[in-house]
């Protein structure tokens, strides 16, 4: 009896959206006391990493359902933008999880909303 040949796997290819250059990229713009330069990192690397993040938690976690959840990602980004400078390395985290923080905030106002919806 002879053995079928296995079959190879393709690799996974990592995709990732938020990598070490998004990390020193943040760690450059709160040490940067320029604004054009802050501005320049947030444009061209710091917004669409966290514009994948907000997307992909929404749609991670099915938020979806939320009533204008357009408008709560753009809250989400907002927040997220204002709360950038006040990242500190020093602290331990790494700036992703710093910033992923916003599931716990779309997590209560989920749970609110189904509260309300039931109650109704």
């Amino acid at each position: 009896m002879s053995e079928a040949p296995k079959r190879k796997r393709r690799k996974k290819t990592k995709n990732n959206y938020f990598t070490q250059v998004h990390e020193d990229a943040i760690l450059e713009y709160v040490a940067s006391s320029c604004p054009r330069r802050k501005s320049e990192l947030y444009n061209t690397l710091i917004a669409p990493a966290l514009n994948e993040m907000v997307d992909k938690i929404v749609f991670t976690f099915k938020f979806t359902t939320l009533p204008n959840i357009d408008m709560l990602r753009d809250e989400c980004k907002i927040w997220l933008v204002t709360i950038l400078d006040k990242y500190n390395k020093d602290k331990g985290s790494k700036a992703f999880s710093y910033f992923s923080v916003i599931k716990t905030g779309l997590s209560i106002k989920s749970r609110n909303n189904r509260k309300r919806i039931k109650e109704k």
